[in-house]
């Protein structure tokens, strides 16, 4: 009777492990296998303005799909170096940017002065030039007489109303732009004298071919530092490297930069993942991913792109990143939402899954 007894206690206590192994082994060859995260939202690349305590002014455009920067520039001011910096006002009443808008314009009234004296210089060589290598008749040597005594009326006249308007800014009475205006005029003038008077000493004298060749000399380095103004001048205009949204809100990453103006090129999406490291052979390139966009009941689906090879510890465990693009700019996504995040693995048998599960608690 106790035998008996025991015979049966042991069939009842191994049908479970019987029926489970049965089942193991009964069950379809591989099952879904999903891993559930959560998912910082971010823009597909994203252009950043920044100004640095020494009043320098950095470029960043970085694209979020390999978190590296595609271009970085600095613009470095010397010491004594003056230039107002405008932002045009229009960006903060406008949600969007096209590529190509003008963000912001530094006016520098030193290389402007500068420009104007090359400018002026380059035409009193280019007029010396043309005047000693085709020389001049007495009658044209008359006419340079006649401009040359105009040129000093008017010289004349506009140092006297320069030292007025010079008095009338000191006091405050007077705009920078009239004043500037003023000063910028009186150059021109004089550069102008200049000019003539070169060319009244060219028409008086015989010319040489040493002469046309230091004067050739003195037009090329001339139109040189006159194209590299230029240049910087242009490169004064701050214009944004990207189409998309402005944001009005955005954190610098650097605490000893203040952003002036960010813009996110919403065209597309990427989402970085924390994965469970013990997940890491079940996530491969490619995989599908679906977002579920807070507040909604709708998805946003993408693919994995880059898997991170290094660990990171989030929420006390190990993880690492796993990035997925959204190619859909119709998703109700925003920059900077953290939202519910499921990764479609490749299928696993039901072996696998149990094994995977006991392998989680084990360890967790």
């Amino acid at each position: 009777m106790i035998k008996l007894f025991l015979k049966r206690n042991l069939l009842l206590a191994a049908t479970p492990l019987v029926i489970g192994t049965a089942v193991v082994e009964l069950a379809p060859t591989a099952i879904p296998y999903t891993i559930d995260t959560s998912s910082l939202v971010m823009p597909i690349s994203e252009w950043t303005l920044s100004r640095a305590q020494n009043g320098n002014l950095i470029s960043t455009l970085k694209d979020n799909r390999t978190g590296r920067l595609n271009a970085f520039s600095a613009s470095v001011f010397q010491r004594g170096y003056q230039a107002d910096f405008q932002l045009n006002p229009k960006i903060y009443h406008q949600p969007y940017l096209s590529k190509g808008d003008t963000v912001a314009n530094m006016y520098s009234n030193q290389d402007q002065e500068r420009l104007v004296q090359l400018q002026g210089e380059l035409a009193v060589q280019e007029a010396e030039l043309e005047l000693v290598s085709t020389g001049q008749k007495s009658a044209d040597v008359e006419g340079v007489v006649n401009q040359l005594a105009l040129a000093q009326q008017e010289l004349a006249a506009q140092r006297v109303l320069t030292q007025r308007t010079v008095a009338l800014h000191q006091d405050s009475l007077t705009s920078l732009q009239e004043y500037e205006l003023a000063l910028n005029t009186l150059r021109v003038r004089e550069l102008n004298v200049g000019r003539i008077e070169a060319g009244y000493k060219s028409a008086t004298t015989g010319s040489k071919p040493e002469q046309v060749r230091v004067i050739r000399t003195r037009i090329n380095s001339l139109q040189r530092q006159i194209q590299h103004i230029k240049q910087g001048l242009k490169e004064l205009t701050v214009v944004s490297p990207v189409s998309g949204t402005v944001l009005l809100q955005k954190a610098a990453a650097n605490p000893m930069e203040e952003v002036l103006v960010s813009v996110a090129d919403n065209s597309a999406y990427v989402v970085l993942l924390p994965v469970n490291y013990l997940e890491k052979n079940y996530v491969q390139l490619r995989q599908k991913i679906e977002v579920a966009v807070t507040g909604t009941t709708q998805t946003a689906v993408g693919r994995i792109i880059g898997i991170d090879n290094t660990v990171q510890i989030v929420d006390g465990r190990q993880a690492f990143f796993v990035t997925a693009l959204i190619d859909d700019k119709k998703a109700p996504l925003v920059p900077g939402m953290v939202v519910r995040t499921t990764i479609s693995c490749q299928p696993i048998s039901l072996k696998g899954h149990v094994a995977r599960t006991a392998e989680s608690l084990l360890l967790y």
